[in-house]
């Protein structure tokens, strides 16, 4: 059985964007999450060990979101993912959403942002091959 987790519009306040008044003065930011759960058998047994709590997930989200400064939304959703596929064994894909209500742009919008999905296979070829570098540093060309 695969089980999808979703949390919708979770808003938090942070210091990311490319101009320097928007790492300063900070903005809102909105978060949609859906983490894919590794297959379970069934959830009948009512386990929270085939799961993960939403509110843990929601505060590691904005835990990060308020902890680093990134200029673009991408490099904020890949660590929000990278975050959460560390943080919870129970996660096998996940997908980040982020939005920002207010961007510098000279055109009327409600608002701007960018979507990215991270699976923990992707994660662990990532690894090997960042190891098969370290291993091999003489093969390293231009990434």
């Amino acid at each position: 059985m695969l089980t999808t987790i979703r949390i919708a519009g979770l808003q938090t306040y942070g210091y990311h964007g490319l101009f320097a008044e928007e790492r300063s003065l900070g903005q809102k930011f909105v978060f949609d999450i859906e983490a894919e759960l590794q297959p379970v058998e069934t959830h009948r047994d009512d386990r929270l060990d085939s799961s993960v709590r939403y509110d843990a997930v929601a505060d590691t989200v904005v835990q990060l979101a308020g902890a680093a400064q990134y200029q673009t939304l991408e490099a904020l959703a890949e660590a929000v993912a990278l975050a959460l596929l560390g943080q919870f064994a129970a996660i096998d894909t996940v997908s980040v959403a982020v939005s920002k209500f207010s961007p510098p742009v000279a055109h009327t919008l409600s608002k701007a942002g960018i979507a990215m999905r991270l699976t923990r296979a992707e994660l662990t070829m990532r690894a090997l091959a960042d190891q098969h570098v370290e291993e091999n540093p003489c093969h390293v060309q231009d990434r």
